[in-house]
């Protein structure tokens, strides 16, 4: 089977992996040359975690992909997974905590709660109002998606499959004995296609997507600050009202990285605005300065990226509804990163079997019908 996979981001490179080791013959389209910093795989460091607040129906997913993750770092030899634990903070009536205790409940997940005074001694590093919980995710940590992502197209290509760099795709096109992809270069036609685009996705596929810019900066701590490393300080989701602000373990030795999740402004991938600016940065700064310990508002660099999303937030897994062949991935509202490999396989199912044994039935894009333009 010869499939086309369009987009070779996280969703687009694990299909490609994931459909390889079947044996499908792959070919991957990328308008940029992956792993680049233009789409919304890049910035050093994804969180990956497991009581997920946004839903318990993920948690299965999610188990299986760190089998997945590690089964890529034996093949590459690079480290991708660094396992620290994760902090969802908040007042116990927020999204963050009440979603994750709901999800830990439902599937018996090594977590645990802690109230101000415990979360401000074993962690140094945040400043929590009195008010404020923290659930500790045991099995969670980060990911580095430059690496996971060149490890994903190094297999890829190992395995037999084509990366075609600076290829735009125009149309995706069901014909009565193929699938049919139109480029710059002409048109070429496939067994079945994969639509991996990421925040390009809206211009293939008839669904209601927008896409947000996300602004990410690294804040240099303070010198002989020894509670930042991985070994000491989880990566952590908190919610305050500056909005739900991330960020991570030191990686460098040097500094931190911190960005808001969601909140961005509306853009386009063709012309999203890549400077970033004082006031692109003063939440960030004004959340290290009130929230952090170690800590400074000196932003050593910075980067944009994007998230694309449906409108209640949750992802698109697959089959056009008038084209069996073609599969529609990702649109993953900023939380996807983490479910890369499982995503790919579960879109490798979809294309050999039409079907698959994962349940995917909140991720339907019927759920959005008649909903886009």
């Amino acid at each position: 089977m010869r499939v086309a996979v369009i987009g070779c981001g996280a969703m687009g490179a694990a299909t490609g992996w994931r459909l390889a080791t079947r044996g499908a013959r792959v070919v991957c389209f990328d308008r940029h040359s992956p792993p680049h910093a233009l789409g919304s795989s890049h910035g050093e460091s994804r969180i990956t975690r497991t009581a997920y607040f946004e839903g318990a129906w993920y948690v299965p997913l999610l188990q299986e992909t760190f089998p997945l993750w590690r089964e890529l770092e034996r093949i590459s030899g690079e480290r991708l997974l660094t396992m620290t634990g994760a902090l969802m903070i908040g007042p116990p009536s927020s999204e963050v905590i009440t979603g994750a205790l709901a999800t830990i409940t439902a599937h018996g997940l090594d977590a645990r709660l802690l109230d101000a005074s415990e979360l401000r001694h074993r962690y140094p590093a945040h400043v929590a109002g009195s008010e404020d919980v923290a659930v500790l995710d045991v099995q969670a940590g980060f990911i580095r998606p430059e690496a996971a992502l060149a490890a994903m197209i190094d297999r890829l290509v190992a395995l037999g499959g084509e990366i075609r760099r600076g290829a735009v795709v125009k149309e995706v096109n069901g014909r009565p004995d193929a699938v049919e992809i139109v480029t710059d270069a002409g048109s070429e036609t496939f067994d079945a296609a994969v639509i991996a685009a990421g925040p390009w996705m809206g211009d293939l596929c008839p669904l209601p997507l927008t896409v947000e810019r996300q602004v990410l900066a690294w804040f240099q701590i303070e010198k002989d600050v020894d509670f930042l490393t991985p070994d000491t300080f989880p990566v952590f989701l908190h919610h305050t009202e500056l909005g739900d602000m991330y960020g991570f373990p030191t990686l460098d030795g040097a500094s931190v990285k911190i960005a808001r999740h969601h909140d961005g402004e509306p853009t386009h991938p063709d012309v999203v605005l890549r400077d970033v600016s004082d006031a692109d940065l003063e939440p960030l700064r004004e959340f290290a300065g009130s929230y952090l310990h170690g800590v400074t508002g000196n932003v050593t660099r910075a980067a944009v990226c994007m998230y694309t999303n449906t409108p209640d937030r949750h992802f698109v897994i697959d089959l056009l509804p008038d084209d069996s062949r073609i599969v529609v991935i990702s649109a993953c509202s900023g939380h996807g990163f983490k479910f890369a490999p499982v995503i790919g396989d579960i879109a490798a199912d979809l294309v050999h079997d039409g079907r698959t044994a994962r349940d995917i039935s909140r991720f339907s894009a019927a759920r959005f019908a008649g909903a886009a333009g």
